[in-house]
C-alpha cells in the first residue's frame, strides 16, 4: 500500500481529500503546515504528495525543492487557487509532476492520484529491469564496506529476518532498503516504524492496526504497518526500545506469520519479510531481562553489523567528496574540494555521530562556503586542543563531577548508552539509574 501525504490548511477540504484517498486503497497522512510536512516526511517513506501552494508558514512552491531533498523519490502535485500558467510553471520547474486548480471535482483529484500511482509502479518496474544497483548508497572502498556488501548480497538471496547492528548514523535504514530491493519481496513496499518514537499503546496500535470500539478514539477499523508491508518488507529501526509487552506479539508474528488487530478476535496472515535494527547490545538488554532471548534469536538469524565511521580509514574522505559532489548539485556550486588542511581536520575528529555527522558538517560547509575549496573555517568540526595549559576546574560536588564525566563520555559516543556503560564499566541499567537520578 502507498503512502499519501496531503498537504493544506483548509479542514474541510484536507478532511474531504483524505476520506477520498483512504477509499480508494492508499495510506494517508496529513499536515496543515510546512513545517509539520517536513517532520512527516522525515519520520515516514512517502510515495506522492498533494502540496496546497498557500500554506500558513510558507509558500508551497518553495516547499517543493526541500521535500525532494529529503526524499528525492518523491513526487509533488500542487493545489493552487492561482488560476495562472505562472504558478503553474514554476510548480513544474521546482519538481512537481502535476498540479490541480482549486475548486475541483473529487473525480479530478483521483484520475491525478491513480494516474500518479500507475507511472510509480511502471518506474519502479523499469528500474528493476535496468538493474539498477540497490547498493548505489552504500559508498565506501574500505574492506569493512566491501565485507558489508557482501553480508547484504546474502541476506537479500534469502527470506530470513534480518538484525543490523551498529551506531548512530551509520547508515542501519540504507542497508535494509537495499536487503528489501534484492529480496524476492522487492515488488512490495518497505515500510518503516520508529519503536523508539512511540508510546507502547501506540506502538501497538501503528503495527497491527485496531478494530472499530477498540478504544475510546477508534471510530472505524485501521490497518496497521503490519498489513501494509504484506508482500514487501517491515523495517523494525530501535527495536530495542520495543516495550516488553509487544515482544511476545511480534514473536508470533515471525514464527507464524499471523496477528490480530487490536480489539480484533480473528487471526490475519500475512507475508512480509522483517528487519530490525539497533544500536545498542541486545545481548545485554536480554540479561537484563528487558527483552525477550527467544524474540533476540529469530530476529538474529542473519546479524549485518556496520561499522563505525572511525574504522573505515580512508572511506572517510571518499564520503566527504561524496557528499560535496551531491551537495554541489542541489545548490548549483562548484566548490573544487578540500584543501589539505580541511582534509587534515576532517581525519582528526573521531566523529561520534558517523556518516549522519559528517553529511550535515558537508552540507553546512557548502552553504557557508564562498571560495573555490573547502577550508577548515568552512567546517564545523571541533579544531584538537594545542594548549598544554592546565584550566582550574570549579569547585563541584562528587556526584556533579560524575554526571559531569558521564555527560562528557555521551557526548563523545554519540549517545550510545551501551558503548558509555563499557567505557565506564558499568551496566547499562546502573547507567540509566545514574542519569534518572540527576
Amino acid at each position: 500500500m502507498a503512502n499519501v501525504l496531503i498537504v493544506e490548511d483548509s479542514d474541510d477540504l484536507l478532511f474531504s481529500l483524505t476520506r477520498t484517498v483512504t477509499k480508494e486503497g492508499y495510506s494517508v497522512l496529513s499536515a496543515s503546515s510546512a513545517i509539520n510536512a517536513l517532520k512527516i516526511i522525515n519520520k515516514e517513506l512517502i510515495d506522492l504528495v498533494f502540496l496546497d501552494i498557500g500554506l500558513p508558514d510558507r509558500d508551497g512552491l518553495s516547499l517543493i525543492g526541500e521535500l525532494k531533498s529529503q526524499c528525492p523519490d518523491i513526487d509533488i502535485v500542487m493545489l493552487t487557487g492561482r488560476n495562472d500558467a505562472r504558478s503553474a510553471v514554476q510548480a513544474l520547474k521546482a519538481g512537481a509532476v502535476d498540479y490541480i486548480l482549486k475548486p475541483f471535482e473529487l473525480i479530478e483529484f483521483k484520475k491525478i492520484l491513480h494516474g500518479c500511482m500507475r507511472n510509480r509502479t511502471a518506474d519502479k518496474k523499469a528500474l528493476l529491469e535496468k538493474g539498477k544497483d540497490p547498493m548505489e548508497y552504500i559508498v565506501g572502498e574500505s574492506k569493512a564496506i566491501a565485507m558489508l556488501r557482501n553480508d547484504i548480497l546474502t541476506a537479500g538471496s534469502v527470506n530470513a529476518p534480518v538484525l543490523v547492528t551498529g551506531e548512530t548514523g551509520t547508515g542501519k535504514e540504507l542497508v535494509a532498503k537495499a536487503i528489501h530491493q534484492l529480496s524476492k519481496g522487492a515488488g512490495g513496499i518497505f515500510v518503516k516504524l520508529d519503536c523508539g518514537a512511540l508510546a507502547a499503546n501506540v506502538i501497538e496500535s501503528e503495527l497491527f492496526g485496531y478494530e472499530k470500539g477498540a478504544f475510546t478514539d477508534a471510530v472505524k477499523q485501521k490497518k496497521g504497518l503490519v498489513e501494509m508491508a504484506n508482500g514487501g518488507t517491515l523495517f523494525l529501526d530501535e527495536i530495542g526500545n520495543l516495550p516488553l509487552s509487544l515482544q511476545p506479539v511480534l514473536l508470533r508474528l515471525i514464527e507464524e506469520s499471523t496477528f490480530r488487530r487490536v480489539g480484533g478476535l480473528r487471526d490475519i496472515n500475512v507475508k512480509l519479510r522483517i528487519i530490525a535494527a539497533t544500536n545498542v547490545h541486545l545481548e545485554e538488554e536480554v540479561a537484563s531481562g528487558q527483552f525477550r532471548e527467544d524474540l533476540y534469536y529469530r530476529l538474529n538469524v542473519i546479524n549485518i553489523k556496520i561499522p563505525p565511521l572511525c574504522e573505515r580509514g580512508d572511506d572517510l574522505l571518499f564520503l566527504a567528496r561524496y557528499f560535496l559532489v551531491y551537495f554541489n548539485g542541489e545548490m548549483k556550486r562548484g566548490i573544487k574540494g578540500f584543501t589539505p588542511e580541511s582534509e587534515k581536520l576532517l581525519l582528526l575528529h573521531n566523529w561520534p555521530g558517523n556518516i549522519r555527522e559528517l553529511k550535515n558538517c558537508i552540507e553546512r560547509a557548502v552553504i557557508y562556503c564562498r571560495d573555490e575549496w573547502l577550508a577548515p573555517v568552512h567546517l564545523s568540526v571541533p579544531r584538537p586542543s594545542t594548549s598544554s595549559s592546565q584550566e582550574l576546574l570549579p569547585l563541584l560536588t562528587l556526584k556533579d563531577m560524575e554526571l559531569k564525566y558521564i555527560s562528557n563520555v555521551l557526548q563523545r559516543v554519540g549517545n550510545n548508552k551501551s558503548k558509555a556503560a563499557r567505557i565506564l564499566n558499568i551496566s547499562r541499567n546502573t547507567l540509566k539509574k545514574k542519569l534518572a537520578d540527576q
